[in-house]
């Protein structure tokens, strides 16, 4: 039955994720992503329902619209495919509890800011400032109270407040101090807002997701110089990385920080 929920909860991310494939695409161009219906960027036809599968209609087609032929970006299906593997992943590790409610909002939000941030360097306000709210919204029964937290095991509520703090002050130190440094900007007022949303749902722990995600994005940089040295100086998006520390934070996030102790002989 377990196993059964999973696929569950699989499926109603692939199909989710599908949905967010749209809105990176069309919100920050200004279109509406309701209307018109899912539709190929080249040719304008419209996607039949039995082509709309998430991933497998990919598959299918090898990765072109039915229609023209163009060639579809491989990250709709990874998308797809990311957004329904966390789904499973957040059922597996909280259950059906209060907890997978909160941290699939969570997980939701770090995606879509992400593939936008990737594509356009750039994190809408208009996504994030009413995804903060309403995780104050969803919290506050528990900031109220001060009980522990509904997503990283043992965080307290106030610990809420003050990783949000936490998150958001230390990037926005890093904004000041970068240029002054490195002569060029390295962090932008979506990244600080990113890492104090992080912070209310990880609490001390957002800073171990922003080490992550330094760690993520400087092999990232090495990787892009090594490939290409003209473009050393290009500005890499840090919303993915700032993302992809803090999932990993949501479910690992006490047994890696129990691992440092341990090998620092701390605990």
């Amino acid at each position: 039955m377990d196993y059964f929920i999973t696929v569950i909860f699989f499926i109603f991310g692939s199909v989710l994720g599908s949905f967010l494939n749209v809105v990176a695409y069309r919100f920050p161009r200004g279109e509406s992503v309701v209307f018109p219906p899912s539709h190929c960027p080249k040719c304008g036809e419209r996607i039949k329902s039995l082509d709309n599968i998430p991933i497998l209609s990919y598959l299918l087609l090898h990765g072109r619209c039915r229609g023209c032929g163009g060639k579809i970006s491989l990250r709709y299906p990874l998308i797809e495919l990311i957004t329904g593997l966390l789904w499973a992943a957040a059922y597996s590790h909280f259950g059906l509890t209060l907890q997978l409610a909160l941290g699939l909002f969570f997980i939701t939000v770090l995606i879509v800011l992400s593939a936008i941030d990737y594509d356009t360097k750039t994190i809408p306000n208009k996504i994030l400032l009413p995804s903060i709210a309403i995780s104050l919204l969803f919290m506050l029964p528990y900031l109220l109270s001060i009980e522990t937290i509904p997503v990283i095991t043992g965080a307290r509520a106030t610990e809420a407040v003050i990783g949000s703090l936490a998150g958001g002050g230390f990037l926005y130190v890093v904004a000041i101090l970068a240029p002054l440094i490195f002569k060029k900007e390295a962090m932008g007022g979506g990244d600080i807002k990113l890492a104090a949303f992080a912070g209310l749902y990880l609490g001390g722990y957002v800073m171990l997701a922003l080490f992550i995600g330094f760690f993520m994005g400087a092999i990232a940089g090495i990787a892009l110089i090594a490939k290409d040295k003209s473009r050393a100086r290009d500005m890499i998006p840090f919303g993915p990385f700032i993302s992809a520390g803090a999932i990993l934070t949501v479910f690992f996030g006490p047994q890696l920080w129990s691992e440092y102790l341990s090998i620092a002989g701390l605990s």
